[in-house]
């Protein structure tokens, strides 16, 4: 009687299971999923992330990420270096410089391009590895809380695996944000028990890190700072100082310093180096006079939080929308969460140093962006543990829709890039190719992915390469001397789209308080003076999505000789001394139609 009692109980307690399983996810687990370890649940998730994330790269040669294309320049170049004296190299020991190194390498053994293939997957590898464990790790509750937080997490991270970062090609950044992370997760371990042996790996992690991106390793270091002072928070820290000693209070401190700050100490150097190179980088001329400095308003900013993280390419990519929003709410719903490197307090500086950073200082780009991870992160780690059925399986959707966006768009903008590439034949080897993008996106929306497919041009027929990243040192090549201040890159890229017609032209002047009584004579005037340095400079241009209006300036030096969809190839027809002493343009819109007609010919 009494074993019959005993079975009826158990199979009331799985019955009761059972029944729960049905209307929630995350720690109310299957007993599958209960039997895993934690090192398989964690496995499990992150290959799942992987695949989601890794897949669209299988679908295209060359994946469609903004920034690449100048980065296979660069190698290209380091390359062939007596081809391109305008280019000094800067070495590869400095931070940003991962990227360059794998395909400077790597690429000598299996090509650039399946090198920078290689370099993207293992990006995304890594963090689908590590963005389970760091909520395992780091969040707060039991272990099997932190179990199911991971689970839960795992549904939100889809679109995290190939993000924003990801998809601009800013890869040592995008490596950086998952390093940071696992540096993180040594970091709690040794402040729980210390051992010589993870304060070496933290060394190294943070080293790597550093080799990445610097930047990710100085947000660690104000993570560990904040931790240090105000473990508890900023009231507990201030109730500590009225009601405990001061030596008390400071031999806490200072034990915690140790654990984890003392093996930060090299890098900490690095971090400090880094700095002092940004603040200290040339100016002026070497950077085309280009001293920006813009705040973005408080409705960007908001954007910005999903847009340049969870957003994708393309409108596609909307459903991150709704994840964004969800995670936001449980962020907030739990906000007085402490987890290890995250209190609301750290929240709080995060959001600070987002809000008042600047999106753009002198010639650095998207600088506050790069806290958008860490703030995403901390609302990772304050999911639940579980949560209704219906909205596991409605998160599961809008990852797959996601994913799936991604492949559709990594093919669509691979067709934009072979419309662009089209006229590679017609650019001979070695050719002084301007290139001019008078729109530097087609399919893409978030990204602008043409931006630096001139790049392809320089890899395959060894072009010019005026729109090189090449004013600054963190890049692996510099300018040897200043280039004409119309002709650096930060200037050039944007000459074209701001001249693409008259009006168009005028009204950026007028936004900038600047107003021309003859607009067509200004646009005239300065496509004039543009061309009188370009010509003698380069003996092929491209042109993309030119206007009539640009195209009717074009000067009569110049030949179509490939015109396919919105690209045409022009080559020189006379040598350097031969060309006209005056500005002799193609006089109306007829005249370009009929150049267009000869080159479709």
């Amino acid at each position: 009687m009494h074993d019959v009692d005993i079975r009826r109980l158990t199979a009331t307690r799985d019955a009761t299971f059972e029944s729960f399983d049905r209307g929630a996810f995350g720690s109310s687990l299957g007993s599958s999923v209960r039997s895993l370890t934690n090192a398989q649940l964690a496995l499990a998730a992150s290959a799942v992330l992987f695949v989601l994330g890794a897949w669209p790269v299988l679908t295209v040669d060359i994946p469609p990420l903004q920034d690449l294309p100048n980065h296979l320049a660069t190698i290209s170049i380091l390359d062939r270096p007596e081809q391109y004296p305008e280019f000094v190299f800067n070495g590869f020991l400095k931070t940003n410089a991962a990227l360059f190194t794998w395909l400077y390498g790597v690429g000598r053994l299996v090509g650039a391009v399946a090198a920078a293939r290689l370099f993207l997957v293992m990006v995304l590898a890594t963090n689908a590895l590590v963005f389970p464990r760091f909520v395992l790790e780091l969040a707060t509750g039991s272990l099997r809380e932190r179990r199911g937080k991971m689970l839960v997490a795992t549904l939100f991270a889809v679109p995290m695996i190939h993000n924003w970062f990801v998809s601009m090609g800013m890869l040592d950044f995008a490596l950086g944000v998952p390093l940071s992370m696992t540096l993180l997760i040594l970091l709690n371990r040794q402040k729980a028990a210390p051992t010589l042996l993870r304060g070496l790996a933290i060394a190294v992690t943070a080293l790597l890190t550093w080799y990445a991106h610097a930047f990710a390793l100085i947000v660690v270091h104000l993570l560990v700072t904040l931790e240090v002072l105000f473990p508890a928070g900023a009231r507990a820290a201030l109730d500590e100082v009225r009601h405990e000693p001061a030596s008390t209070w400071l031999g806490a401190r200072w034990r915690t310093l140790v654990k984890i700050g003392v093996p930060l100490l090299p890098t900490t150097a690095l971090c400090l180096g880094s700095i002092f190179r940004q603040l200290t980088e040339p100016t002026g001329a070497m950077s085309g006079y280009v001293s920006v400095h813009t705040l973005l308003p408080a409705w960007e900013l908001v954007y910005n939080l999903w847009a340049e993280w969870m957003y994708g390419f393309t409108w596609l990519s909307l459903s991150t929308l709704v994840m964004a929003l969800a995670l936001a709410a449980y962020a907030w719903k739990n906000r007085r969460d402490r987890p290890a490197f995250f209190s609301p307090l750290t929240v709080a500086v995060l959001l600070a140093m987002y809000t008042f950073a600047p999106y753009i200082a002198t010639n650095w780009f998207h600088v506050n962006s790069r806290f958008t991870p860490y703030l995403w992160l901390a609302a990772l780690l304050r999911v639940p543990a579980r949560m209704p059925r219906r909205f596991a399986v409605g998160l599961a959707v809008c990852g797959l829709l996601y994913s799936a966006s991604m492949g559709i768009d990594y093919v669509r903008l691979d067709r934009d890039r072979a419309r662009f590439t089209a006229g590679m034949a017609a650019v001979p080897d070695g050719a002084r190719l301007l290139p001019l993008l008078f729109r530097r996106q087609e399919t893409s929306e978030n990204t602008r992915s043409l931006q630096h497919a001139w790049g392809f041009y320089v890899t395959e027929k060894h072009t010019s390469a005026p729109l090189l990243f090449a004013h600054s040192k963190s890049f692996p090549l510099t300018y040897s001397a200043p280039p004409p201040v119309r002709f650096n890159h930060l200037v050039l890229e944007s000459f074209a789209p701001n001249m693409s017609s008259a009006n168009w032209m005028c009204d950026q002047l007028r936004n900038g308080g600047i107003v021309v009584d003859d607009c067509q004579a200004e646009y005239q005037t300065r496509w004039a003076e543009f061309w009188r340095e370009a010509t003698p400079l380069y003996d092929h241009i491209l042109t993309w999505d030119a206007s009539p209006e640009a195209l009717a300036l074009v000067p009569s030096d110049y030949r179509p000789t490939f015109r396919e969809d919105k690209l045409i190839i022009w080559e020189r027809t006379s040598a350097p001394a031969e060309l006209s002493e005056g500005f002799a343009p193609r006089a109306s819109r007829a005249a370009s139609s009929e150049v267009l007609a000869r080159a479709h010919r």
